[in-house]
């Protein structure tokens, strides 16, 4: 396992680039409408990352072709823009990446789209998986450990009374959109024994769960859609962090 440290000016990069990425989530997600294909959304978000001087990360994946990820209901990750129209109380998850003066930054979003829901379950999801991103990365600190950051995830999701996806991990990010060290959103053995965090790393914090059971597959042939097994709803929520000496730095947020 190699984990990069980088340079203030690299992260200053990061920083830059995580700026472009949080404005293509929010410009995204507030154009995620009912009606409004994923394919549109996807086109949207290419327009926007390159013009402001960046260029998808994602396109630069193998045989991935697009900018985004569109995870819609019980797709986990990886799915496909295409012709679906989104419907009023259907759960998008956009994941999105920024390649920018030589480096990457990764995030993610949940929605529900249409009007202000009433549903209790639903919005009780949501929150949970956005609390254990914030309180997962309150983790990320020089000298604790990446299993704290599983650790927190775990305790929160299934807390809530949900299931961790443990098929599927957070990651380092920087140079390349997948580095070293991996973060599951659950712990694996001791604590102690996960990678220590320095100053200087950068680390994509990911929440993959679902309401019903973890287990996930393949949701067709293409490959890259991953569904829940059971078909119940999956959760989405990623911010890229920069470690630094006094804290955490989300450097996707506007």
């Amino acid at each position: 396992m190699k984990i990069n440290i980088l340079t203030p000016s690299e992260l200053d990069k990061i920083r830059e680039g995580g700026k472009i990425t949080a404005m293509v989530i929010k410009s995204v997600l507030d154009k995620a409408i009912p009606g409004v294909t994923t394919n549109e959304l996807d086109k949207y978000a290419c327009d926007l990352i390159q013009k402001a001087g960046g260029y998808p990360s994602f396109k630069m994946e193998k045989g991935y072709f697009w900018t985004t990820c569109m995870n819609v209901n019980d797709t986990v990750v990886h799915g496909i823009p295409g012709d679906y129209k989104l419907a009023d109380g259907d759960r998008l998850g956009l994941d999105v990446g920024t390649f920018y003066k030589g480096f990457h930054t990764d995030a993610s979003w949940s929605k529900i789209i249409g009007q202000q829901t009433t549903d209790n379950r639903l919005q009780k999801f949501l929150s949970t998986g956005e609390e254990a991103l914030s309180e997962a990365i309150k983790m990320a600190v020089p000298g604790n450990h990446i299993g704290h950051i599983s650790q927190k995830i775990q305790e929160i999701v299934e807390g809530g009374g949900y299931s961790c996806v443990k098929q599927l991990v957070g990651h380092g990010v920087g140079r390349q959109l997948h580095e070293d060290p991996e973060i599951p959103c659950f712990i694996r053995g001791k604590v102690e024994k996960t990678p220590i965090i320095r100053e200087g790393m950068c680390l994509a914090i990911e929440i993959i769960y679902n309401e019903g059971k973890s287990p996930i597959v393949y949701g067709n042939s293409d490959g890259w859609t991953v569904v829940t097994r059971d078909g119940s709803l999956s959760g989405l929520f990623e911010h890229t962090v920069i470690i630094t000496k006094s804290g955490p730095v989300i450097a996707t947020t506007p």
